[in-house]
C-alpha cells in the first residue's frame, strides 16, 4: 500500500489528457507538497487534438500518443475515469514493459489494514475504512467512502461522493456513480453501473445498469 517516498522524485507519466487527468495531477501535486515523490514527465494521449489547457501553469505538457511510453524511463498511471477507458489504457501501458505507479493522496483517510492494488488512485478526502481492499488500477474519487471490509474490484471506479457501506463487494470494471450509496453486505457484479445518486438495496447483476431510489435495472 505504501506510496514511494525517496530523496529523488520518481519520473511519472499520466496516460490520458481528459478532465480526470487534471484530478490525478492534483493527487501528485498534493503528494509533492512536502518531500516530492514524483516529477511528472508529461501526459500521453492518442487524441492529437487533446486539450492541454487544463495543465497550463502546472509544469506539465502533452507529449503525444501512448506509443511514446516505451521510450520513457518513467512509471505511469492510467488517468481515465471510466472503467472501460482505463482498461484500454492499462492494456496498452502494460505492453510497454513500464511499471505502474500507485497514487494515494495524503489528504485521504486510510484506515488500518487497508490493501491498495498497484496502479490505483485514491483522491483527497476519500475515506477507506479498516480492512477494505482495492484491486489493481481502481479509482476512489474525492469525498467517496469505502466501508469496512468492503472490496473494490480491479479497474473499477467509485466516483465523487459515493458511499459503500460495510462489507460491500464491487466486482471488476464496475462504476459506482457520483453520490450513489450501496447498502451493507451487497454485491455489485463485474462490469455493472450504478447511476449517480442511486441507492442500492439489493445485489446488482454483472453488466447491469441500475438507477434511482431504490435502484432498479434499466430495461435493455
Amino acid at each position: 500500500m505504501a506510496v514511494r517516498s525517496t530523496l529523488v522524485p520518481e519520473p511519472l507519466v499520466l496516460l490520458g489528457a481528459g478532465g480526470h487527468a487534471s484530478d490525478v495531477l492534483g493527487v501528485v501535486e498534493a503528494l509533492n507538497a512536502g518531500q516530492p515523490s514524483f516529477v511528472v514527465v508529461g501526459v500521453l494521449d492518442d487524441d492529437p487534438a487533446a486539450d492541454a489547457s487544463r495543465f497550463e501553469g502546472r509544469g506539465v505538457t502533452v507529449l503525444g500518443s501512448l506509443d511514446l511510453l516505451a521510450g520513457l524511463d518513467a512509471r505511469w498511471v492510467a488517468a481515465a475515469g471510466w472503467p472501460a477507458g482505463r482498461r484500454r489504457v492499462v492494456e496498452r501501458a502494460e505492453a510497454s514493459g513500464r511499471a505502474a505507479a500507485t497514487l494515494v493522496s495524503p489528504l485521504a483517510d486510510v484506515g488500518h489494514g487497508v490493501v491498495i492494488g498497484t496502479g490505483t488512485v485514491v483522491m483527497g478526502s476519500a475515506r477507506l475504512s479498516p480492512r477494505s481492499r482495492l484491486g489493481e488500477h481502481a479509482l476512489v474519487s474525492y469525498l467517496a467512502a469505502v466501508g469496512h471490509d468492503s472490496t473494490v474490484g480491479a479497474g473499477s471506479s467509485v466516483m465523487p461522493g459515493a458511499v459503500l457501506s460495510g462489507g460491500v463487494e464491487v466486482g471488476a470494471l464496475a462504476l459506482v456513480g457520483t453520490n450513489a450509496t450501496i447498502l451493507e453486505g451487497l454485491r455489485v457484479g463485474d462490469g455493472a453501473t450504478v447511476g449517480a445518486g442511486a441507492v442500492v438495496t439489493r445485489d446488482v447483476a454483472p453488466g447491469a445498469v441500475v438507477v434511482g431510489v431504490p435502484a432498479r435495472p434499466v430495461p435493455r
